[in-house]
């Protein structure tokens, strides 16, 4: 009952910190201002279905799908009737107090992700304010206000652990509604859709295909018949016009006869060198597929292949790897005090060095950070895939392999 009443106090802290920090810290609009909340306004003056026709500043798009804005819409009703809804600091406090639920609903899962591959967590605090308190979950939610992201990880955290215990139909619905809250959760789809494929089952992976598929149709078939122009312009056009910016090394294809290859590929490029990666690694290790960490070490490898090959990346673009870097490292048997723990160390570093990229990208600075960015999310990367490669199938047979690498114990 003391450990409930803890747990309940530090999640109520974490909860008034969501709702007091933006309070403090907004000065300036984010993409929350830009378009995340003019289409949950839409919605709220009776017009769900045309959220991707509100374009109030000409040059901003909400290029996500429709379910990220569920949570949006009651604050934005609350905050119309609190008149707050023309303040910058009173709506982000108002959003930061529901998305911080989604936060700690990400953090239980993971710390029961990681519990199930371990067998047990001896400090589950720690485990959870790995979610809790990464900086590039703070910096997604409060400086870029993308409040989709927590509600997008819970969802693929969720058809990951349906595909381990062969629940593929509701795998698919889950990735389905994890690409309709944000369309780069594409990503996470390829190493779930290709894992059976590896130990020869074709049929899980029909399965969980066809019902992402429909979940998708199903979700987003209503916004293109209510405006297909603005719907397919939002969703599948509007990238395909954006500069080449910072935070990414194709920042040396700017000014260049094919910068507009970058500009219309960078996204069809990543997906391609996700595929090979995940497929190559299922080759050789079929039974990565079948283990906790192993498939969340694919998830990882694949979520990191945007942000290393978008022509522009933005801090919150690392939210995703580091979240999987980090339930990989923490669900491999042994100590937690060992060389995996690099990887999300890479990847909360390179938050900073893309933050700093994007002050001034066309300067020579700005170059080196963006080529140095890049690179840090590929040794991340790497790291997992060596893994993934080297010890998969034999870390429940072999524990000595941890104690030489580790430096201490007590997570199990």
């Amino acid at each position: 009952m003391t450990s409930r009443a803890v747990n309940a106090g530090l999640a109520a802290v974490y909860v008034a910190a969501s709702t007091v920090i933006p309070l403090v810290l907004k000065t300036t609009p984010s993409d929350l201002d830009l378009y995340f909340w003019p289409s949950a306004q839409t919605v709220v003056a009776g017009h769900p279905l045309l959220i991707y026709s509100t374009n109030p500043h000409a040059i901003f798009f909400n290029d996500n799908g429709p379910v990220g804005l569920i949570p949006l819409v009651p604050i934005a009703a609350l905050a119309n009737a609190l008149g707050w809804a023309g303040s910058l600091a009173g709506r982000a406090a108002l959003t930061g107090a529901v998305v911080s639920l989604f936060a700690l609903l990400l953090a239980y899962q993971a710390l029961r992700f990681i519990a199930v591959a371990r067998g047990g967590v001896r400090r589950p605090l720690a485990v959870e304010c790995s979610v809790l308190l990464a900086p590039a979950l703070w910096i997604a939610i409060v400086d870029y206000g993308h409040v989709e992201q927590p509600v997008e990880l819970c969802l693929i955290l969720l058809a990951v652990t349906c595909i381990l215990s062969s629940r593929n139909a509701l795998t698919g619905v889950a990735l389905g509604a994890a690409v309709l809250t944000r369309t780069v959760a594409g990503f996470c789809v390829i190493p779930l859709m290709l894992a059976p494929l590896a130990t020869r089952r074709r049929r899980p992976t029909a399965t969980i295909v066809v019902a992402a598929v429909i979940a998708i149709g199903v979700g987003i078939a209503p916004f293109f018949v209510a405006d297909a122009q603005g719907a397919a312009r939002s969703l599948l056009t509007y990238r395909d016009n954006l500069p080449i910016g910072g935070g990414s090394f194709w920042i040396i294809a700017r000014q260049t006869p094919w910068a507009s290859l970058v500009k219309d590929g960078d996204v069809y490029f990543a997906a391609a060198v996700a595929i090979a990666l995940v497929a190559m690694t299922l080759r050789r290790k079929p039974s990565v597929a079948t283990t906790h960490t192993g498939l969340i070490g694919l998830v990882t490898v694949a979520s990191c292949c945007f942000p290393i090959f978008a022509k522009t990346v933005f801090p919150y673009y690392l939210l995703e790897p580091y979240i999987f870097a980090a339930i990989w490292w923490l669900a491999r048997p042994g100590s937690a005090r060992n060389w995996r723990a690099v990887s999300p160390l890479l990847l909360t570093l390179d938050v900073f060095i893309v933050k700093a990229a994007l002050i001034s990208p066309g300067s020579v600075w700005g170059v080196v950070a963006s080529l140095v960015s890049s690179g840090t999310v590929g040794v991340a990367m790497a790291l997992v895939i060596r893994d993934l490669l080297g010890s998969a199938e034999n870390a429940s047979a072999s524990p000595g392999l941890e104690d030489i690498c580790s430096l201490g114990r007590g997570w199990r």
